[in-house]
């Protein structure tokens, strides 16, 4: 996986080799939604069935003479997001790539010392050819770029309700990260401007992930609560997942929120019922997302304040009356939900050794060396 990350010089050159800002980032997902027409199939990278259902975001790291592993850039921290692409919102793959380097550098401010992890897929609605496109967890600029034009946002249709069930299902069992063996929890943001179904079929979840997804939640350790034998489970005897509960498990392993997008009030208090108001902000205008996104982990991670909001967002020349919203929105969330979190000054920086490559299936190798005794604190859950 080498040393790369993400700059925007990098960025601004791989854009301009592959035409999309001659194009002003209008249609570039135009081939991809071509080859889907003829095959009637999802490219490999962003179809939620493929590379083994489960989505990996792992530490990059490279053995030495001696024999140990070191870690290259820092902990890993991914950040999935899912964006709602249904009618107004059908351009959002378009805006999503533009953005792309204002996510990155914003959410890099806010999290000195990981290596950021993006996965930026889309949903629509059941009825849809492809309700959810979602990517693989990706450092490099190349290869996001690439899995954002391979998406196949479905642009027609209304707006409510929609589909992010779907999405949030994997987000909460079809994830195995690093970040989460080690105690601590990554980020998964809904971006959207329509309330969901509030629950899930298992016949659609087999239709989007395949027909092995349950069998994939079992070995990812949550079978108890996928199948019907177990004493703990939350799907129902007709075979459906409320959308309450599984947004409860996914706030285990990640720190979680629905992005609202000139929403009207009643979607605002359709989210807060399903999924805790804690976890839902309200985002006046959509280019204002990423500042969002960075500002809500910078405070969840402690690296910034509320005090701290405006100075940051001044950077990004974000104005006044933005920055009143911004801070309205977000005042209410989880404050330093991760740096209370048991093992957060703990975790692996650059530099680090471990006595052989971190399996994050077996926990082998999760500590670096000298780290060994933390495996205990973590909840094996997740």
């Amino acid at each position: 996986m080498g040393k790369e990350i993400f700059t925007r010089s990098l960025y601004n050159s791989y854009v301009v080799s592959k035409g999309f800002d001659a194009l002003g980032f209008k249609g570039v997902t135009k081939t991809a939604e071509k080859q889907a027409i003829s095959s009637g199939k999802l490219q490999t990278l962003v179809d939620p069935s493929s590379f083994n259902v489960v989505r990996l975001s792992l530490v990059r790291v490279e053995e030495r003479d001696d024999g140990k592993f070191e870690l290259l850039v820092g902990c890993s921290m991914p950040i999935e997001t899912r964006v709602d692409t249904t009618g107004s919102m059908g351009n959002n793959v378009d805006v999503a790539l533009k953005v792309l380097p204002d996510i990155y550098e914003a959410c890099a401010n806010v999290l000195p010392g990981y290596d950021i992890h993006i996965a930026t897929g889309i949903f629509g609605d059941v009825s849809d050819r492809f309700p959810l496109c979602r990517p693989q967890f990706e450092m490099q600029v190349d290869k996001i770029v690439d899995q954002l034009t391979l998406m196949v946002p479905e642009r027609n249709g209304g707006d409510s309700p929609e589909d992010p069930d779907i999405g949030i299902f994997g987000g909460a069992y079809l994830c195995r990260h690093y970040i989460n063996r080690i105690g601590l929890k990554g980020y998964d943001f809904t971006i959207t401007d329509a309330p969901g179904r509030g629950r899930v079929d298992s016949k659609q979840l087999m239709r989007v992930f395949g027909s092995e997804v349950f069998e994939k939640c079992d070995i990812n350790g949550h079978g108890d609560r996928i199948y019907s034998n177990s004493e703990s489970k939350i799907v129902k005897d007709n075979g459906i997942f409320e959308l309450s509960d599984i947004w409860n498990d996914l706030l285990k392993r990640a720190h979680a929120f629905v992005l609202l997008i000139e929403a009207g009030v009643g979607v605002h208090d359709w989210w807060c019922e399903h999924v805790g108001s804690k976890h839902v902000v309200i985002v006046k205008d959509m280019k204002h997302v990423p500042y969002v996104q960075a500002t809500i982990i910078g405070l969840t991670e402690g690296t910034i304040t509320l005090k701290d909001v405006p100075k940051f967002l001044k950077q990004f020349n974000i104005d006044g009356d933005a920055i009143d919203n911004i801070i309205k929105s977000v005042s209410h969330i989880p404050i330093k939900a991760q740096a209370k979190l048991k093992n957060f000054k703990k975790r692996p920086i650059k530099g680090d050794l471990f006595d052989g490559k971190p399996n994050v299936w077996t926990d082998e190798n999760i500590w670096p060396v000298g780290h060994a005794e933390l495996k205990e604190e973590v909840n094996d859950w997740v």
